[in-house]
């Protein structure tokens, strides 16, 4: 995943998004960026409830994840590649090392790189991560491995059938993705690795504003907050790439070259009672 590049705009990241680094929901096109974020974690509520032990995968700044915990009175692991974020939550959460229901675990690091028992844990998330790995394959295989039979995993993100593309191409080095790949590949990989496909709910046309209001706040940021000036500056001046990219991220969605997608995947429990090789 791209650590780095969360690391290095750390402070950037939490200027113009805040804490919680997803897209939002705009269902009436009238709602806040706040109410449209929130909108986006409600609809996510409406098709998984989860229990149990849960991974959150790529969890920024783990406000999902502390949520989690709370609402289902469930154990949230939260995995997250970049060290910033991995501050962040330790400096707001209470952190144990075995901790009761209903707590948050920290797993700083790859997800591919995590040590966890084969079919421990009861449900997986991954917003707007999984677009991260470069490898489906090797995502999909890890997630399985430590799923119990029946468990579900939550994926929203996106996808595109035009990754080659120039915009595209474009768009995933400026924010040190690997290039974009269709929804069809990921679902094959995932029913060849034992997965179920239960739910795939197109979200494009209302997560697409997301790039309009950010490129606004990023613009309005630096007037009302005039001590962030130099560190906007500084970002520009190593990434001047980064000044178009929210437009562009627009665009690509107004073109139809990205789409974003709820997806909800059952692990297969006939073909998960094997023990792992």
């Amino acid at each position: 995943m791209s650590d780095h590049t969360y690391d290095d705009l750390d402070p950037l990241y939490r200027a113009i998004w805040g804490q919680s680094l997803h897209h939002a929901y705009w269902e009436s096109g009238k709602e806040t960026s706040d109410e449209a974020k929130e909108k986006l974690i409600q609809k996510i509520f409406r098709h998984w409830q989860p229990s149990g032990h849960i991974i959150d995968i790529g969890c920024g700044y783990g406000v999902l994840a502390r949520r989690l915990s709370q609402r289902f009175q469930c154990h949230v692991s939260a995995c997250t590649s970049s060290q910033a974020q991995a501050d962040a939550i330790k400096k707001n959460s209470a952190i144990r090392q075995s901790p009761p229901a209903n707590k948050l675990t920290l797993l700083s690091g790859s997800w591919l790189d995590q040590v966890l028992p084969a079919q421990s844990l009861d449900a997986a998330l991954s917003l707007e991560s999984t677009s991260h790995f470069a490898d489906f394959s090797a995502l999909l295989k890890k997630t399985h491995q430590v799923l119990k039979p029946g468990a579900s995993w939550l994926i929203c993100d996106w996808f595109s059938e035009h990754g080659e593309r120039p915009l595209l191409r474009h768009l995933a080095e400026t924010g040190g993705l690997p290039p974009w790949r269709s929804l069809s590949a990921f679902l094959t990989l995932a029913h060849q690795e034992g997965f179920t496909i239960s739910l795939t709910l197109d979200l494009s046309r209302q997560v697409a504003p997301t790039w309009s209001s950010l490129f606004l706040k990023s613009l309005s940021t630096p007037l009302k907050k005039p001590k962030m000036i130099p560190l906007f500056l500084s970002a520009v001046c190593k990434r001047p790439a980064l000044l178009w990219t929210f437009p562009l991220l627009r665009l690509a969605y107004a073109q139809g070259d990205l789409s974003y997608f709820l997806i909800k995947l059952t692990k297969d429990e006939s073909l998960s009672s094997r023990p792992p090789p």
